[in-house]
C-alpha cells in the first residue's frame, strides 16, 4: 500500500508492541521503502491517557521488552474494567463476547462496539443508532472509542501505574526518541512539563488536528526546539474507513531528516559513553 501511494519511508507504531518490527524490516527490503522501528505506548499523566511514540527502538532491548510486557498486563486489566463500566452503563455483553472480537490482542474500540452490537439485547438502544446509520457511522469503531473510552468519557479507565514520565525515561534509556502523539488535548503547560522531563518531539500533523492546530503545534515545536513528526493514524479500512494511509501534511523531507539526524546524535553519544 505504501509503495502504491509513493511513500519512501514508513513507521509502524503499534500500541505497546514491538511484534511488527521484524516483518517491517523484511518488507522494507522487499519493497525498497525505508522503515523506522517504532512503538506507541499508552501512558498516564495527571488523569490523562497520553500516547507516547518511540522512534528508532531496538526490538532486542530486554529493558524495553520487560517494560512493554508489564504494560500489556495493565492494559488487560484496563480492558476488563472498561467492560465493567460499559456494562454498568447498560450495554449488555460478556467478556467472552469481547475476546471473540479481539482474539489474542488487547480489546480496542472496535472490539467493544462489535461485542455490544453482537447481542440482541442491545438492538433497541438509541445510543447505538449514530454508529449504525447516523452521524458517527462514517468511522463507528473509532467514534465509539472517542465517545465512551477516552479520557473524560463515561467508560474511561486510566492506567495509573504506567506514567508518561517513566515511559519517557525508559524510551530515552534504550536510545529511542520520545514524541507525544496527537497533543491537542494535553494542554500547553503539561507539554512544557513533559519537555522538561525529556520529551523530544510532537506529532504536529495528525488527523486528530485541524489545520489551525497543526500549524500551531508546528510553530510551538519549532519555538521550543522540539522535533516535529507526522502520523496518519491509519488502522485499516475496517477500523477507520475515513483515514487514508500516509495522508498527512507537512514538509516530509525535513521531518524525516531531522528525526534521522537526532537518531545519529543519540548513537554517537552512546558510542562515546562506551569508550
Amino acid at each position: 500500500m505504501a509503495r502504491k501511494i509513493g511513500l519512501r519511508a514508513i513507521a509502524f507504531a503499534d500500541h505497546n508492541s514491538m511484534a511488527n518490527v521484524a516483518e517491517g524490516e523484511r518488507l522494507s527490503v522487499e519493497f525498497g521503502i525505508e522503515f523506522f522501528p517504532s512503538v506507541e505506548i499508552n501512558t498516564f499523566f495527571k488523569g490523562m491517557d497520553l500516547h507516547l511514540l518511540a522512534y528508532f527502538i531496538d526490538p532486542e532491548s530486554p529493558d524495553l521488552r520487560i517494560f512493554l510486557q508489564a504494560l500489556h498486563q495493565k492494559k488487560e486489566e484496563q480492558a476488563q474494567k472498561r467492560a465493567e463500566k460499559l456494562n454498568g452503563l447498560g450495554f449488555i455483553f460478556a467478556w467472552e463476547d469481547l475476546k471473540r472480537f479481539s482474539g489474542e490482542s488487547i480489546p480496542t474500540g472496535a472490539s467493544y462496539l462489535k461485542a455490544v452490537l453482537s447481542r440482541k439485547e442491545n438492538e433497541g438502544d438509541p445510543r447505538l443508532r449514530p454508529y449504525i446509520d447516523g452521524d458517527r457511522a462514517y468511522s463507528p469503531y473509532f467514534n465509539f472509542y472517542r465517545d465512551f473510552l477516552r479520557h473524560g468519557k463515561p467508560a474511561y479507565v486510566p492506567i495509573q501505574e504506567i506514567s508518561t514520565l517513566a515511559a519517557i525515561e525508559q524510551v530515552k534509556k534504550v536510545g529511542a526518541i520520545p514524541v507525544l502523539a496527537h497533543p491537542s488535548d494535553t494542554g500547553i503547560e503539561n507539554i512544557l512539563h513533559l519537555v522538561q522531563k525529556g520529551l523530544e518531539g510532537l506529532e504536529a500533523y495528525s488527523p486528530y488536528h485541524n489545520p489551525k492546530e497543526q500549524e500551531f503545534f508546528k510553530k510551538f515545536a519549532e519555538g521550543n526546539g522540539l522535533l516535529i513528526t507526522a502520523g496518519s493514524d491509519f488502522h485499516g479500512r475496517a477500523i477507520k474507513p475515513d483515514i487514508d494511509l500516509g495522508r498527512i501534511c507537512g514538509d516530509h523531507v525535513t521531518i524525516l531528516s531531522k528525526l534521522k539526524r537526532r537518531h545519529e546524535e543519540i548513537k554517537c553519544n552512546q558510542l562515546k559513553l562506551k569508550e
